[in-house]
């Protein structure tokens, strides 16, 4: 017997529609809890009428605008960003920033984290998501390998790692040329804890590893298992973070300062891959996040997970794609059923 629960609760009811002359109409809400930390999505099918009602299409002109204006003060293209950002001391790093190919890493000007570098990943300025190619992803990833085990190396307290990306306004990114950042600190920040912690504990009542078991559990089903790429499996989460959520487990590592060179390219290779089939699904703007923990304070149970959503579309009129539901209530809206969007998924791998 399993001891992953894929748990779900519907309720129907009915209302009375006005766009079809106040006729019954019978709805149904589903929600979803996801199986290790018990946050809960919502799903309906009438939300996709909904998304197409009030949510606009990316907006071409919109976009030409924002890149042009953008263009001329921006500090991570190539003219200004030598000149326009910080550097490292050099008992950290000698010469106070890393390049790899047309990636150039360095410290944030407004950092958060005692260590927060960003990666100014491309000499271009805006990028469709078709063209984040596995080896800008790659190089990227490569630079904040080295950093964190630099860090490693000279600060015993620095255990917790994010990599994260923020691409277009709508999904909070001050700049729009296309970068990365990492968090490294000595202290969790609330998510992060929440899943070591999760799978920690997990780990003492099964004896085994949460993620292992989701892998297991997900290839049996068949449902929302994509593929696995090198020590890599990607799937759709059942009860999603964000829109059309995908996430990627390493089957054994959980310090992102190990992941071996070819960890680095099929986790690049499968980035560029979901990010092209959220192109295909008329969108442009998306976070993910990768989270690690340092080998020495290693918790039972932890592998390096990467999680993936797409953000609200640009267009006049913009609105937030969070709301109350997500920001005060920590749930999310589920407007692709994961099954049928890991179904799409498979063919771009």
């Amino acid at each position: 017997m399993s001891r992953i629960v894929f748990e779900s609760l519907s309720s129907e009811f009915t209302i009375k529609n006005p766009y079809k002359d106040f006729s019954e109409e019978q709805h149904q809400v589903e929600i979803r809890k996801d199986p290790l930390l018990g946050d809960t999505s919502i799903y309906n099918p009438f939300l996709k009428d909904k998304a197409r009602f009030f949510f606009g299409d990316n907006d071409p002109e919109l976009i030409r605008k924002l890149v042009e204006d953008s263009a001329g003060t921006c500090i991570f293209c190539p003219d200004k960003v030598e000149v326009s950002t910080p550097c490292y001391p050099s008992e950290l790093l000698p010469g106070g920033r890393l390049r790899i190919g047309e990636a150039l890493l360095f410290p944030n000007l407004f950092s958060i984290a005692r260590y927060h570098p960003v990666v100014a990943l491309s000499r271009a300025h805006f990028l469709k998501l078709s063209e984040f190619s596995p080896e800008l992803i790659g190089n990227g990833l490569a630079l904040m390998s080295q950093f964190l085990a630099a860090v490693y190396q000279r600060d015993p307290s620095a255990i917790y790692a994010v990599i994260n990306a923020n691409y277009l306004f709508p999904a909070g990114a001050s700049l729009v040329h296309p970068h990365l950042q990492m968090l490294i600190s000595p202290v969790a920040y609330s998510y992060h804890e929440r899943l070591i912690e999760a799978c920690d504990s997990y780990y003492r009542k099964s004896g085994s590893f949460y993620h292992a078991d989701l892998i297991d559990e997900e290839k049996k089903t068949g449902l929302r298992y994509i593929t696995q790429r090198g020590g890599w499996h990607w799937m759709t989460a059942f009860s999603p973070m964000g829109s059309n959520e995908v996430i990627a487990v390493h089957e054994s590592e959980g310090d992102f300062s190990l992941l071996s060179d070819s960890d680095l390219e099929n986790l690049s290779q499968g980035i560029s891959r979901v990010l092209s089939f959220y192109e295909k699904l008329g969108h442009l703007s998306f976070n993910y996040s990768l989270f690690s923990l340092k080998k020495s304070q290693f918790r039972e149970g932890f592998l390096c997970l990467l999680k993936i959503i797409n953000r609200q579309n640009l267009y006049p009129n913009y609105r937030n794609d969070d709301y109350f539901l997500q920001k005060m209530l920590q749930s999310e809206l589920i407007i692709h059923l994961p099954e049928e969007l890991a179904q799409k998924l498979r063919d771009y791998f």
